[in-house]
Order: C-alpha cells, then structure tokens, then sequence
C-alpha cells in the first residue's frame, strides 16, 4: 500500500513540474486544515480552488553599447560578430561587388571601394553599437560609433552610403552635402541644379 501511495506522490509531483514547466496556469485544492507555520501569513481561507501562476519570464536586458573588436565587414555599412550581423541604423551602402556608372560610360566599383575606404577609417578600432541582448536573433539594425564619430554620419558625410527609411533629418542633411559636393559613389555624377550653387 506504501509503494502505490508513493508511486501517486510521484506522478502527482511530476505533473505538477510539468504543468509549471509548460507556463499554464494549475489549479490546486486547498488544503483540509491550514498547515501555516508560525510567523508566517497565513492563506486566505475559502473554499475555491487556489492559482498557482508560473513564474514571469526575466525581463529584456536593456539597450547598451557594445563594443566588438574586429567585426567582419561584409559592405560598408554591415559587421558580421560571430553568427550576428549588424546593419549601421539610417544609411544603406552599396553591395561589396556594386559598380556604378561614369559619365563617359562603363563603371567603377564603388561597393568595393567603399567598403575598403571603412576598412581604412577602422584601421583596426573597435566598432560600438547600441542595442539590447536578445537571444536567439542574429540580424540586428543599430546606430554604431568608433570612437567619438557617429558611424552612419560618418558613411553619408564621405558619399559611401545613401540613407534609408530609419534615416534622422541631420541624417538626410549630411547625405546631400555629400551629393552635392559628389563625394564618394557621387563623384561621377553630374551636377543638378539644387547643387549649382554649392558647388
């Protein structure tokens, strides 16, 4: 009679981890007598099932600047960490093997020259961007420095990126600077006349 009554036990504590472990709510009788020990409070008394709610998951880690020495370029505005890749927030730069067009026809490689004019403004400094510890998520957009020097002003400003749709006004700004002075993947452009008199 023991072995059956601890065998229940048993399979009533595993059931009960299971149902925790699983994150559903469990429903337990409440007890015939109050077992409470002294000095602590004692349950509510009724007759109602009692909730045993699972335990709240950990909140999120808060967003912070993390420094990677280092990274991987993969274009001018895009690190590769170990199986995480990050995309410097506001700018879009060309793909590493983009050509863009010269005014008397054929091409240069713009993605390949401004990804080695990043790697010249590295020149081995560690990479700082911000942005929260998520686990499990290997694509992370998010604005990034070196040192002092805001990363994504720095791309637009030199004319190795153009901005994208999580671009600042400030952002939009130094872009056209750039344009209008042909810097970068703008050098080969002709002049249009919003520019005429900056240039």
């Amino acid at each position: 009679m023991r072995r059956v009554a601890a065998l229940v036990l048993a399979l009533a504590v595993s059931a009960s981890g299971a149902c925790a472990q699983s994150g559903r709510v469990e429903f337990v009788d409440p007890p015939d007598r109050d077992v409470t020990p002294s000095g602590v409070t004692p349950a509510p008394s009724g007759k109602g099932p009692l909730v045993r709610v699972p335990t709240p998951p950990a909140p999120l880690e808060p967003a912070r600047w993390r420094r990677f020495f280092l990274p991987q370029t993969a274009d001018a505005a895009t690190f590769r960490v170990g199986d995480r890749t990050i995309r410097v927030s506001g700018v879009a730069a060309p793909a590493a093997d983009a050509s863009c067009g010269l005014a008397e026809g054929g091409g240069w490689p713009c993605g390949a020259t401004a990804l080695h004019s990043l790697r010249m403004f590295l020149r081995g400094r560690p990479v700082e961007c911000y942005f929260p510890a998520v686990d499990g998520v290997a694509d992370v957009t998010a604005p990034c420095r070196v040192g002092e020097t805001d990363l994504g002003q720095w791309l637009l400003g030199q004319g190795w990126a153009t901005p994208d749709g999580l671009a600042t006004p400030e952002y939009r700004a130094v872009a056209e600077d750039a344009r209008c002075a042909r810097r970068g993947i703008w050098r080969n452009e002709a002049p249009v006349s919003p520019c005429a008199a900056t240039n």
